[in-house]
């Protein structure tokens, strides 16, 4: 389905306004819902519990079409009592123990929404750091075992160069700690 604001880009987001009688709904592209994000100043994003709420009920809608029975939906908490399909219905957990109650499902609902269930935080703009390169080196990894999986050989191949490229660059800073811990213990032993 194309945005119907634009007619460019394919729509993401389904936009329902309602303003006093009059109902109006739009399918709109993550461009143009940018642009009415910031005509309309209620309409909030920040809020996660609804978002993984549309993505569970997207899900579980899913499931119904295929009449899969959810095992995990009986999962409960030891500690607050929230079952699964609680969370399922809500988008919240009860406690902190919640998530490891609900870790496997959890798992695989992270996974399926963010491809990888380890936080990659971001680094302030502008900082060179190993640990960007560290990070990038492992975001291509991932990538990396995605294109082999998928028999894209020929990515497959750009990646690893591209990797070899960061670790190139990691080699120096890597060889001068190595150099600066050798002279600091020396220095050590002398004073």
């Amino acid at each position: 389905m194309m945005c119907d604001e634009c007619g460019i880009r394919p729509a993401q987001f389904h936009l329902t306004t309602i303003s006093g009688e009059e109902k109006t709904e739009r399918n709109l592209c993550p461009v143009c819902m940018a642009k009415y994000q910031k005509q309309i100043p209620g309409l909030d994003f920040t809020n996660l519990a609804g978002l993984i709420s549309g993505f569970l009920e997207s899900a579980a809608a899913a499931r119904d079409g295929e009449e899969q029975p959810d095992e995990n939906a009986q999962l409960t908490c030891p500690n607050c009592g929230t079952t699964y399909s609680m969370f399922q219905k809500s988008g919240m957990l009860g406690c902190a123990q919640c998530y490891q109650a609900f870790r496997k499902p959890l798992e695989g609902l992270l996974m399926r929404v963010h491809g990888n269930t380890q936080h990659a935080g971001r680094i302030p703009g502008g900082v060179k750091s190993d640990v960007s390169i560290r990070m990038n080196i492992d975001r291509l990894r991932q990538d990396l075992v995605k294109a082999i999986a998928a028999e894209e050989y020929e990515e497959a191949a750009r990646l690893r160069d591209q990797i070899r490229a960061l670790k190139q660059q990691l080699e120096p800073a890597d060889k001068a700690e190595s150099a600066s811990g050798a002279t600091g213990e020396g220095e050590k032993e002398h004073g």
